[in-house]
C-alpha cells in the first residue's frame, strides 16, 4: 500500500504515532510512505523511520521542487505547502497508481486493505463528510457544488493517481484558485471539493474518518446513530483528531477518542 503524508517538522512526532498505528493495525501489510515536504531534515527522517518496521515499510522522502509551483498563486489562505496534496499526481513516481493520503493527526485502528483496494472506477478521490447538514448546504452552495453533494474532509483521501494524471489540469486549478480567493476559506479542501465533487466517492465517516464531533453524533450530516467507544473499537478503521483538539496537548483534550492515540503513543515509547 502507498501512503502519502505532507508536513513540516512540527508534526513529526504525531506522524510517528500515526505510522506506528498503521504498522500495528496492519501486521501483514507492506507499505511505501511518501513524505512530501520542503524543509524536513535528516534528523527528522531518522525519527520517522524509527517508528516503523523497516522490513515491511519504506519511507520515501519527496522534496517538492519549487519549479512545480512556479505558476501557483500564493494567497492569504493558501501557502505553497498547501498545494502538496492537490499536486500529488505531478510529483509521485510513475509506478504509483493509487495512494492513501492521511493527515498526521490520525491513528489507524483496523486494517486498511479493504478501503485501500476499493473499486474507484474512473473516480479521482474517495473521502468522507464531517459537517452538519446546515454547514454542508452552505459549503456546497458556496463552492458551486450540485444540490445533494457532500462536502468532504480532506484529511483522509484515497487518491486515484492514474486517473488524476490523465484528467487533472494544473493550469485550470491555478486559475480557479486565483479567481476565487475570497471563497476558499478552507484552502485546498475547498478546491478539492469544488473542482472534483463529481469525481469523489463518498465513504462512511464513522468507519474511515471519525472525529470527536462526529463521534458525539446526532447533529451531523450523516445523521448518525449514537455510538460509543466499544462500537469504535469494533468497527472504526481511522480516527482523526482534526481541528485544535489534539490528544498530544496534555490535559487539554476534550472527548473520549484520545484513548486510541494514547494506546499507540504508549506503545511507541
Amino acid at each position: 500500500m502507498n501512503i502519502l503524508v505532507t508536513l513540516n517538522s512540527n508534526y513529526v512526532k504525531p506522524l510517528m504515532v500515526m505510522l506506528h498505528s498503521v504498522m500495528c493495525s496492519n501486521p501483514d501489510g507492506e507499505f511505501s510512505i511518501y513524505v512530501a515536504h520542503s524543509s524536513l531534515t535528516d534528523e527528522d527522517f531518522s525519527m520517522i523511520e524509527s517508528s516503523v518496521d523497516s522490513e515491511r515499510c519504506k519511507i520515501v522522502s519527496v522534496p517538492v521542487q519549487d519549479e512545480l509551483l512556479a505558476n501557483a498563486p500564493t494567497l492569504k489562505r493558501i501557502s505553497k505547502e498547501t498545494y502538496y496534496r492537490l499536486l500529488a499526481a505531478q510529483y509521485l513516481p510513475e509506478d504509483v497508481d493509487r495512494i492513501l493520503y492521511l493527515d498526521p493527526d490520525i491513528v489507524v485502528i483496523k486494517p486498511l486493505d479493504k478501503f485501500y483496494n476499493m473499486d474507484m472506477g474512473a473516480n479521482l478521490f474517495a473521502g468522507a463528510g464531517h459537517v452538519s447538514s446546515f454547514l454542508n448546504h452552505i459549503n456546497t452552495k458556496r463552492l458551486w457544488m450540485d444540490k445533494g453533494s457532500t462536502y468532504v474532509n480532506a484529511g483522509v483521501l484515497l487518491m486515484n493517481i492514474e486517473q488524476l494524471r490523465k484528467k487533472q489540469s494544473i493550469d485550470y486549478m491555478f486559475k480557479f484558485i486565483k479567481d476565487n480567493e475570497s471563497k476558499l476559506y478552507l484552502a485546498d479542501q475547498d478546491v478539492l471539493n469544488s473542482l472534483y465533487f463529481k469525481h469523489t466517492i463518498i465513504i462512511d465517516p464513522l468507519l474511515y474518518n471519525l472525529d470527536e464531533r462526529t463521534f458525539k453524533g446526532g447533529v451531523f450530516a450523516i445523521e448518525t446513530k449514537k455510538i460509543d467507544v466499544d462500537w469504535v473499537k469494533e468497527n472504526t478503521i481511522i480516527v482523526h483528531f482534526n481541528g485544535k483538539n489534539k490528544p498530544w496537548n496534555e490535559g487539554k483534550y476534550k472527548g473520549k477518542l484520545n484513548i486510541f492515540y494514547e494506546k499507540y503513543c504508549n506503545i511507541l515509547q
